[in-house]
């Protein structure tokens, strides 16, 4: 008699202990998530996205400094090239910002699909496994 309790506690703890390991892995993998989703969000404002109109911004920036006036040539030259590694800066900015995104998407979908597996995991009761 006192053998068939101490079974049924044993059973119950690691019932317990399953489900209580189920939400540590779900709980872990929903915060892995919001990180990831706000990591894509706060990026989001690098992206270059209108790049032709940028670059069209950009160009028109460089005409306007050709049509001044006050300016010599040299110090006309150094403006444009401020302004062309400005603009190349910020492409490079956007392409890592991309990528970044790209991966944190990336491991939301793994996420997603280990919250899946970790939810239609069963385990069998003990009444049904064999004892050796």
């Amino acid at each position: 008699m006192d053998n068939e309790n101490k079974d049924g506690i044993a059973r119950n703890n690691g019932r317990y202990s399953f489900t209580i390991k189920k939400s540590i892995v779900i709980g872990l993998a929903v915060v892995t998530i919001l990180t990831c989703g706000w990591l894509i969000l706060s990026l989001v404002d690098s992206l270059d996205i209108p790049s032709n109109k940028n670059d069209q911004f950009a160009s028109e920036q460089k005409w306007q400094v050709d049509q001044r006036s006050d300016l010599d040539s040299c110090e006309k030259q150094m403006i444009k090239n401020q302004i062309d590694l400005k603009r190349v800066n910020e492409r490079q900015i956007s392409g890592k910002a991309f990528q970044t995104q790209l991966f944190a998407l990336l491991i939301i979908v793994l996420q997603l699909i280990l919250i899946v597996f970790v939810v239609l995991i069963y385990r069998k009761p003990y009444s049904s496994r064999q004892i050796s």
